[in-house]
């Protein structure tokens, strides 16, 4: 018996000692933990232009707004699909010799994790190096690349991913760049081919152009898409694609949402239009069965346009039109969980756009904004120069036309065109708009030049009157026309999300993603 006591402790001690041994082995040598292994679905969202006023003024006009029986004048905020990402960061966005950011500095900082000037897309600051960016790492990994923009694809945010330039307004040579890029998918706005100054396109119109940049496309490997049949139709079977939408701005951006969701005859060419969203679930389509996955970026680039046109209405509707796009990329994550990471930042601020007007005090009426009609583009473009072609010689005060014009699509009366009241102008109000029609009729006022510039910027003097005058009824103020540099939040979820928490530097964005995926990025 006590031989057998023996050998059975000495056993029990040997088992001891081997489990600790086994503990150690698995601590000192794990078998490929979670944490290792690269995300096989990429998601990079950048709203060009939003930060955080941008993304709580959305959210507070869809909660004013979803309810016909709103107390008017009270709002509690709801959450955008992004705002409910388990991680939040913030990021600084200063370029290499500026304080205030570009897009191209900014965006090479977003793309390649390092710095450079303003103006230099995916290059060292000289322009004498090329950076290598996220989307040219995975593309040499395997990985297929989507780039979606409601701008034109050659313009610097979506540049900076696959394109090397001194210059960000070098249209061409980055238009011949995403041509030989070899990545899989472009989608959303077109080329600017109005720019382009070779002897291959001197001689031909803008039609002509886009002719032969698609003819370009296909010969490089690519189908091409620009209506709204063709993009349905779009599958797997088509290989690398390109598609842009029906309907092209002046800048071959895509239409504003706000224009978009019109329905009158004014925005009728736009009804064919495909939204950020679809392009999105285009991309995610025609992209996840490649072998190693896919890296996406997905700009909603007009924020930024709308916010230096001071245009609040036309700017939330784009930072809801961009969330809806985020919110395809989370269904999407809910079928693989564990293998995709969704990134939502933005490239810098724009506009300094306030919460708040000091001639309100602590009240707001956001519901207000809901009475424009169309953005800035398009009312200037298209219902002002109507009105000023056939009112000339120009009235000397604004008359029973504009009047009615601007009760129309803004929703301000001047002119006791309405029994109710809710809706008047003071004296105060027209006097600011008499000012600017004044200008915007070839006339002068009796500001100066450089009080002039303050209140309306490089912009159309009436339209920017306008929507400041309805912004500040609503509750929303602006202090600039420009970028800005406050810093800009940075949501995650999925894989290794954890790394975004914090607050850092904009090169550090892509040097997690970077890590995360496992590739080089800079240089």
């Amino acid at each position: 018996m006590k031989t057998r006591s023996i050998f059975l402790k000495m056993g029990i001690v040997t088992l001891s000692i081997g489990f600790v041994f086994s503990l150690f082995a698995c601590a000192m040598y794990p078998s490929e933990p979670a944490a290792e292994v690269e995300p096989l679905y990429v998601f990079f969202f950048i709203g060009d232009g939003m930060a955080s006023a941008q993304i709580h003024a959305a959210e507070a006009y869809l909660a004013a707004t979803a309810k016909e029986d709103a107390k008017t004048g009270v709002a509690t905020a709801g959450k955008l699909s992004m705002s409910a990402f388990p991680v939040l960061g913030m990021q600084t966005s200063f370029a290499n010799n500026r304080f205030i950011t570009g897009s191209a500095a900014a965006g090479t900082a977003l793309a390649c994790g390092e710095k450079t000037n303003i103006g230099v897309v995916a290059m060292n600051p000289a322009a004498t190096r090329s950076y290598t960016s996220l989307a040219e790492a995975a593309k040499a990994k395997g990985m297929k690349v989507g780039i979606v923009s409601s701008v034109s694809l050659d313009h610097a945010t979506p540049a900076v991913f696959y394109a090397h330039s001194a210059r960000r307004d070098n249209y061409e040579k980055i238009g011949e760049a995403l041509l030989e890029s070899g990545f899989d998918y472009f989608a959303g706005g077109g080329f600017r081919v109005d720019t382009y100054t070779s002897d291959t396109y001197l001689t031909l119109d803008d039609n002509e152009r886009v002719a032969r940049i698609e003819s370009q496309a296909k010969s490089s490997g690519f189908s091409f898409s620009n209506s709204r049949l063709e993009f349905n139709a779009l599958s797997e079977d088509d290989g690398r694609v390109i598609a842009i939408n029906p309907h092209l701005d002046t800048y071959k951006a895509m239409p504003f949402e706000l224009n978009r969701k019109t329905e009158n005859d004014l925005t009728k060419d736009y009804r064919d239009s495909i939204s950020l969203a679809e392009f999105t679930q285009k991309g995610i389509d025609l992209m996840k069965h490649g072998k190693y996955g896919f890296f996406m970026m997905v700009e909603g680039g007009k924020i930024d346009w709308a916010c230096h046109a001071n245009d609040a209405r036309a700017a939330i509707e784009e930072t809801i039109a961009f969330d809806k796009a985020v919110d395809v990329a989370v269904q999407f994550a809910k079928q693989y969980p564990e293998r995709t990471l969704i990134l939502v930042t933005g490239d810098h601020e724009c506009g300094g756009l306030a919460l708040g007007y000091a001639g309100l005090g602590y009240d707001t009426d956001f519901e207000k904004l809901k009475r424009q009609s169309l953005a800035y583009d398009d009312f200037g473009r298209n219902v002002l120069a109507a009105y000023t072609s056939s009112h000339m010689p120009a009235p000397e005060q604004i008359d029973a036309d504009m009047w009615q014009i601007i009760l129309e699509t803004y929703g301000m009366d001047g002119d006791r065109l309405t029994a109710q009241t809710q809706d008047d102008l003071t004296p105060y109000e027209i006097g600011l708009l008499e000012d600017a029609f004044d200008l915007t009729m070839g006339g002068n006022n009796a500001n100066s030049e450089q009080e002039n510039n303050l209140l309306y910027g490089r912009n159309e003097p009436l339209t920017v009157a306008l929507t400041h005058l309805l912004n500040r009824k609503s509750g929303l103020s602006w202090t600039s026309f420009s970028h800005t540099a406050v810093p800009v939040p940075v949501f995650a979820m999925g894989h290794r999300s954890e790394m975004f928490d914090g607050y850092y530097d904009n090169t550090q964005v892509a040097r997690n993603l970077a890590k995360i995926m496992q590739v080089n990025i800079g240089g």
